[in-house]
């Protein structure tokens, strides 16, 4: 990693490595909590849109900054293009939010037109 980073002095290149390795460390402290509440009989509800929008997103953008450490590698870019996948399996993410906006935030649905 080192050796690759002397190669890209860019620090739009240096935030995106930090920022992935952010992102992937808040997410895995966020399951330790959804894990936490599971395991005192709680339950995933409506959290588990959070978890769905928020992994989708990480997948793709962890995915762009190891294209950007190894270009050429065709199982990185193979994954990325399933990641591509993740903000619409399972759910669009459209829909997610919504489901969140509704059943944590309490807003009101939209108003059909």
């Amino acid at each position: 990693l080192v050796d690759l980073y002397a190669n890209r002095p860019e620090p739009a290149f240096a935030n995106a490595v930090v920022d992935a390795w952010i992102g992937a460390e808040a997410y895995r402290l966020y399951t330790w909590g959804t894990v936490t509440r599971l395991a005192g009989g709680g339950d995933m509800g409506a959290a588990g849109s959070v978890n769905k929008v928020w992994w989708s997103e990480l997948d793709i953008r962890l995915h762009e900054t190891a294209l950007e450490l190894a270009p050429e590698d065709r199982r990185w870019r193979d994954a990325y293009l399933f990641s591509l996948a993740g903000p619409i399996y399972a759910g669009t993410n459209e829909i997610q939010r919504n489901i969140v906006a509704e059943r944590i935030l309490g807003l009101p649905r939209e108003a059909k037109g």
